[in-house]
């Protein structure tokens, strides 16, 4: 593996198109400093300077996805309020394609931090988590029906937050393998049947801990093994922060390590880590080469504030010259 093959896949990715589905957030962000604490009670008082709102959940995933080169269908729920109405505008003003389904029982998913010297303060979180209706999973469904043929690949992006339900996950699956798509799931929760026949999940080390009932001095290739038996795909990419990822086939196990960076901010890493994997698939790269790539795209958002999104060119810049593979490790060159 070398640069030169990581840029051959960067170029064969330009224009392919996916399919996000999945919990659909609107990120809000209000930017000020603190001057005084409040006489009211022992807190502080911010000062806004500035607000701005960005996609969040899914809609990061999706707008990834568009600043990595690619297209992307977006499909999941909002509700019929102000959140709803500035996804539909970030969408259109990232000329993002959409098929929303709008849900008069459930708020938009709303997140809104309040920041202060590039510290969080605190956030505010609005949504509803119970699960959407079989009316509301039979439209998602035939959504993605009238367009899997046009897609190059399907990434579920699970929040939680009620939209991917066992039922509909599953009939999403069973669909795109029905149609030789590839399916990358971002995971959470302790049941990983529910992604039974993805071709790859990649939870984070801690949601693999919880998904297998592990204790503290769990050991990763064991966990990882566990769940590569739950999903029967073909592998499961586990992030683990500072220490990289470790990616587990079933005829080879692979540390990638973390690139040193100074890390600001973790918000929407997954996010750029499942849009980069899902571009990589889509450009002819296989596992190892596509989770590469997105480890090196993670560690460009790690430095940004807030909700972010990566370039190819921003991705070109820190592309190593040469990669070895030895005793299970990579090692950049």
């Amino acid at each position: 593996m070398n640069k030169s093959r990581f840029l051959d896949i960067i170029g064969h990715w330009h224009g392919k198109r996916i399919g996000v589905i999945g919990d659909i957030m609107l990120d809000e962000y209000i930017m000020g400093k603190v001057t005084r604490i409040s006489p009211e009670a022992p807190v502080p008082i911010v000062e806004m300077e500035q607000e701005f709102s960005v996609l969040g959940g899914a809609g990061n995933v999706a707008n990834n996805i568009k600043s990595l080169g690619g297209e992307v269908i977006l499909f999941g729920v909002i509700g019929n309020d102000e959140g709803g109405k500035k996804i539909l505008n970030l969408l259109r003003e990232r000329k993002i394609m959409e098929e929303l389904i709008i849900d008069e029982n459930r708020p938009t998913t709303t997140k809104t931090r309040i920041i202060a010297l590039n510290q969080q303060v605190v956030r505010v979180d609005r949504e509803k988590k119970e699960s959407i209706s079989q009316e509301i999973e039979e439209k998602i469904i035939n959504s993605l029906e009238n367009k899997i043929k046009n897609l190059d690949g399907i990434v579920i992006s699970d929040y939680l937050k009620g939209v991917l339900t066992f039922n509909l996950t599953q009939k999403i699956i069973r669909l795109a393998k029905k149609e030789g798509k590839f399916i990358i799931v971002d995971p959470k929760g302790r049941d990983y049947s529910k992604y039974l026949g993805a071709t790859l999940i990649t939870p984070n080390e801690k949601e693999a801990q919880i998904a297998t009932n592990s204790d503290e001095n769990f050991n990763i290739k064991e966990i990882a093994e566990k769940l590569f038996d739950i999903v029967k795909g073909d592998g499961v990419l586990i992030t683990r922060g500072e220490k990289g990822m470790f990616l587990y086939q079933a005829e080879s196990q692979v540390f990638i390590p973390a690139l040193a960076s100074q890390v600001r901010d973790v918000t929407g890493a997954g996010d750029t880590v499942v849009a980069t994997l899902a571009l990589a698939l889509s450009g002819g790269a296989n596992l190892l080469e596509a989770s590469i790539l997105s480890n090196l795209s993670a560690s460009i958002t790690v430095r940004k504030l807030g909700t972010a999104v990566v370039t190819p060119e921003e991705l070109k810049q820190i592309l190593p010259e040469k990669l070895e593979l030895k005793d299970g490790w990579i090692f950049f060159k």
